[in-house]
């Protein structure tokens, strides 16, 4: 895996790598991208996942010669410390217990989504921007049982931090790297393991994943009411006729979707069906869906 898969960094003054507490960096650092560095964060900027320094290549430009954008790189020095940004596939993550298991979630390093909320959440405007476009998550979610114990057939209890596909889109470069337990899942997987371009798909899947795609158009069938079905075509793979996201105008309205969509990224947890001869995914519950906030395009957009 090459170094520009790295989407994000953790900024923080004044640590080290050799002499730091790395909780206190994961706890304390801010997460940027890319074309958030600046100079000045030269030597402050570290690995989502081996917390070893990185740099920016090219360090000041935000664009090489050959237009390509810049990224983050790992430093030669350090690559005898493994990352699993260096692997093919990382393998789940099993933890040993439930202590440790929570001092993952207490880092920001593991995510549990026991399943995704079914209803609306109470809308507060107060708080409505384009990265909380309602109210996305309980700060505390119920106590689910999951089997991500290194012992076979023992579960730990762990509290469950986020509800919705909108949760993850909130802090995309954060979760980007951060271990989720997903739905019927057996281990803990980096988020960007778990993610399926529909691109990729060219067949229909009973097996619900988690999935993105670019937004290639958007519109109302029948009279264009909210009780009305959106027809949310996204981009697909040249083999299928096409891809559409279906959900009631009103409902997709309240995530964001509507006529000027075109570009944006739509990340949802679903089953592949026919529609036609192309495929689509419905039927889908409030939570089990969300619209990537148009800063994160670049980590999923190459």
């Amino acid at each position: 895996m090459s170094d520009n898969r790295i989407k994000s960094a953790l900024y923080l003054i004044g640590w080290n790598y050799e002499t730091g507490n790395k909780d206190h960096l994961r706890r304390n650092a801010t997460s940027i991208i890319a074309k958030e560095f600046d100079v000045s964060m030269k030597d402050k900027i570290f690995c989502p996942i081996c917390l070893t320094p990185l740099t920016r290549r090219p360090l000041v430009e935000d664009f090489f010669t050959n237009g390509r954008e810049a990224f983050f790189s790992h430093l030669p020095s350090y690559s005898d410390v493994d990352c699993k940004l260096r692997v093919p596939k990382p393998e789940g993550q099993l933890y040993e217990t439930e202590e440790q298991a929570l001092e993952a979630i207490e880092n920001k390093q593991l995510a549990i989504i026991h399943k995704f909320k079914s209803e609306a959440p109470a809308e507060d405007d107060s708080e409505v921007d384009e990265y909380d476009q309602t109210a996305i998550e309980d700060v505390d979610g119920p106590i689910s049982a999951v089997p991500i114990s290194r012992h076979n057939g023992e579960n730990l209890d762990l509290p469950t931090k986020i509800s919705t596909v909108a949760g993850i889109c909130r802090k995309f470069n954060e979760n980007y790297y951060k271990y989720f337990y997903l739905p019927n899942a057996n281990a803990a997987i980096l988020l960007k393991e778990v993610l399926h371009n529909i691109e990729d798909v060219i067949d229909e899947d009973d097996e619900p994943k988690l999935y993105y795609g670019v937004i290639r158009g958007s519109f109302v069938a029948g009279q264009g009411t909210d009780s009305n079905v959106r027809m949310t075509r996204l981009v697909s793979n040249p083999l299928i006729k096409d891809f559409y996201f279906k959900d009631l105008n009103g409902i997709q309205k309240k995530h964001g979707i509507n006529d000027n969509s075109e570009g944006r990224i739509v990340i949802f947890w679903g089953k592949i069906t026919p529609n036609g001869i192309g495929l689509c995914v419905e039927n889908l519950t409030w939570g089990e869906y969300g619209l990537l906030p148009e800063k994160y395009n670049s980590i999923l957009i190459k």
